[in-house]
């Protein structure tokens, strides 16, 4: 199993380097391109909505990332110290509305849950810990 484990700060431009860092990682592990895609999309939809919605506005933290991969998954894995937030209860975004009626909130963790086989989280000692795990659908079973 390989490991790549990033600390980023709490601020958007950090996403560039953990895209590198992760295109790189998962690209020696041999995923093809549509996969790394749908992990960099699910490790961007995470990260962006900590570094959004859970901590106060210019307070520093720092965001723990750590990808696993095996010949067929990626765990990803999340750590903050913001405010405690479970993405597995988060409200559906309102679908087949009129785009105009339907708002912007709730999309990014519509689509984790949509491009992940499992979801899971944690509070642990004032940090929230959210696990995600992306399949390879481009490989078949062994």
């Amino acid at each position: 199993m390989a490991l790549l484990r990033v600390s980023i700060k709490n601020d958007r431009g950090e996403m560039r380097r953990v895209n590198s860092a992760l295109a790189d990682f998962l690209g020696e592990a041999g995923f093809s391109p549509r996969h790394i895609n749908r992990v960099r999309l699910v490790v961007e939809e995470l990260v962006v909505n900590i570094i959004t919605h859970a901590f106060a506005e210019g307070s520093p933290h720092t965001i723990a990332l750590t990808l696993r991969s095996d010949p067929r998954h990626v765990m990803v894995e999340t750590e903050d110290d913001g405010k405690p937030f479970d993405p597995r209860g988060a409200a559906p975004p309102p679908l087949g509305r009129p785009i105009e009626e339907q708002g912007n909130g709730g999309y990014g963790i519509y689509i984790v849950k949509r491009m992940t086989q499992s979801l899971d989280y944690e509070r642990v000692d004032g940090k929230n810990r959210t696990r995600a795990v992306v399949a390879d659908e481009t490989q078949e079973a062994p």
